[in-house]
């Protein structure tokens, strides 16, 4: 049992992490084995580091550290028993879609995936899989590069098709000269 410190101290670590934070997941931890969540967490780990962490946290905790860090609408995300994700370096898409594809792959009903906050906006359980299916960072910078890159790359293309065509007349008009 934690004393009324302990938890005071839980709720203020929780509210300041919540603040820097660029993904809050709830999510519904009943039926896995605590191998099964150590799993999560190592995948997590592999991934983030010490940047991302699944939790346990008692609702009447997380509430008063939401609360603390001025989120409004969570109240939702916090019936039944309650795991938290939260991501305060790397990119966020990739944590969802680390714990999105954990729960599939372990068959778990992905409704179990309650929702949150991502960069400070509010997503539903709905639209967790919607986030899972989105590009990384780095796929979306590939193909920003590949858009600006295409019009440049056909303006050589064509600029050297006009000088290839002007070479070829050169040459026709050296081998009619020199018949």
């Amino acid at each position: 049992m934690l004393t009324r410190q302990q938890k005071e101290l839980i709720v203020k670590e929780m509210s300041e992490i919540f603040k820097k934070t660029s993904l809050i997941l709830f999510a519904d931890f009943l039926g896995f084995t605590v191998a099964d969540l150590t799993e999560l967490r190592s995948r997590l780990r592999e991934k983030y580091g010490d940047g991302a962490r699944f939790k346990v946290v008692k609702n009447t905790l997380l509430n008063l550290a939401l609360k603390n860090a001025e989120y409004e609408g969570y109240e939702e995300f916090l019936k039944g028993p309650t795991a938290v994700l939260y991501v305060t370096e790397g990119d966020p898409v990739e944590a969802v879609k680390i714990v999105y594809n954990f729960y599939k792959d372990k068959k778990v009903d992905l409704s179990r995936l309650k929702g949150g906050f991502l960069e400070g906006k509010k997503f539903t359980a709905e639209e967790v899989e919607n986030i899972a299916k989105l590009p990384s960072k780095e796929e979306l910078y590939a193909m920003l590069v590949g858009r600006v890159k295409a019009p440049i790359t056909g303006l050589v293309f064509v600029l050297s098709g006009i000088l290839r065509n002007l070479v070829y007349v050169l040459n026709a008009i050296k081998e009619k000269k020199s018949e």
